[in-house]
């Protein structure tokens, strides 16, 4: 049974909760629910590595380079990874395919909306308060930006989430990273989960994988004038569906087509968030910390410009981010729109303008296409999906560093 409407309330900063219920009791009822369920698969093969202490953490998540070869392994491990390589009925490669080659049409501006989709978690306490725990609210701001940057190219990169590829492998990781998240959070520093839910939970996973990177980011992109077809669409949602379900989001909780998806959106949207105070140190830190740029000029000289135009920039980031945001949570996280948000208008005719030519194929075809946007996204991260190298994806967490995907 999970929290009383009251409970969740208080656990989300969610004002409207018990309206909420009364519209939607099956949808609210299973989010309360998940509120206080974690990834039991993920949870055991951390509660087995503590429990036997005979393996390191980077042999434990090592077993991931060839998952399909359990001889010798613990059970935990064994049927965690029996789990992830077994697909659910619904998976189609086919679809998760053609939905990377959607995603990657114009993978450069779907790149840029990852600080929207960090700003819309920001506004969750359930985010914040692992942060805060584990000591990362204002440090490494960057170098959480580059890494979910990067893990989002790997996982929705043609390909890169078959069943042992790089970024199946990637979202696999960050699974048992969050789940040893967890472990910390609640055995070692004393997680409060009757007053603030299971840290990284069912619920907040969901609204994260449906509405922070897949429902947002096409709303972004529609503003700024991207058009997808239906088709693509229903792609573009099967990729983000898998991803989730390979992040470890149970079933029932990910969007089955576009329109459940947007409905998850919409839900979320619909209730009254109230952030805490630790959302605007993040939004603050992200604004201050968050972004580069790299012309490709001397190191020093690249500093002083970046130095020169970090003002403007930030004014600018923040006013446009503040337009995908509802106004009063908004002004609570510290964002304040200006006329500059329009922006996003001027830059409309430069969006369709660019689909009209790829349109008339005079752009190369659409494979072509999102070919040349994944190599320019990917080198600026410096990935070189050729070969990808891994080999050192594990020390972090091995060392006891504490690393989430955003």
């Amino acid at each position: 049974m999970g929290p009383t409407a009251a409970e969740a309330a208080r656990i989300t900063g969610a004002r409207n909760w018990p309206e909420m219920r009364a519209r939607f009791p099956e949808r609210v009822d299973q989010m309360a629910q998940g509120l206080m369920v974690g990834d039991h698969l993920a949870d055991a093969v951390v509660a087995e590595f503590f429990a036997l202490g005979d393996r390191t953490w980077e042999q434990t998540v090592g077993a991931l380079d060839t998952p399909f070869d359990t001889e010798g392994l613990p059970p935990a491990l064994t049927a965690f990874l029996e789990s992830v390589t077994t697909p659910p009925p619904w998976y189609d490669a086919a679809m998760v395919r053609a939905g990377a080659a959607a995603w990657w049409r114009f993978g450069s501006l779907q790149s840029s909306t990852l600080y929207q989709s960090l700003i819309y978690g920001y506004q969750a306490r359930g985010f914040t308060r692992p942060l805060v725990e584990t000591g990362r609210l204002t440090t490494g701001t960057w170098d959480r930006v580059y890494s979910t940057a990067r893990w989002v190219a790997l996982a929705t990169a043609p390909d890169m989430m078959e069943i042992g590829a790089p970024g199946w492998v990637e979202t696999v990781r960050i699974r048992l990273v969050h789940a040893m998240v967890r472990h910390h959070l609640v055995a070692r520093q004393g997680w409060d989960v009757a007053a603030w839910g299971v840290p990284i939970n069912q619920t907040y996973s969901q609204f994260t994988i449906t509405s922070g990177f897949l429902a947002l980011p096409l709303r972004v992109a529609k503003d700024l004038g991207l058009r997808y077809s239906p088709a693509e669409l229903e792609a573009i949602t099967q990729l983000w569906r898998w991803i989730g379900s390979v992040m470890g989001v149970q079933d029932p909780r990910l969007p089955a087509n576009f329109d459940d998806a947007t409905a998850i959106y919409q839900l979320a949207i619909d209730f009254q968030m109230e952030p805490d105070e630790q959302a605007r140190v993040l939004v603050k830190a992200l604004l201050d910390d968050g972004f580069r740029h790299d012309l490709g000029l001397p190191g020093p000289l690249n500093a002083a410009l970046h130095t020169l135009t970090r003002p403007f920039l930030r004014t600018v980031f923040a006013t446009v981010s503040a337009r995908w945001v509802e106004p009063d949570v908004a002004v609570a996280i510290g964002l304040r729109p200006t006329p500059l948000h329009h922006l996003v208008v001027l830059a409309r005719p430069m969006v369709r303008s660019r689909e009209l030519l790829r349109g008339l194929g005079l752009l190369g075809s659409d494979r072509t296409v999102a070919r040349r946007e994944l190599r320019l996204v990917t080198s600026r991260l410096g990935l070189d999906l050729s070969k990808v190298d891994l080999g050192k994806r594990y020390h972090r967490a091995d060392t006891d560093t504490l690393d989430t995907v955003a």
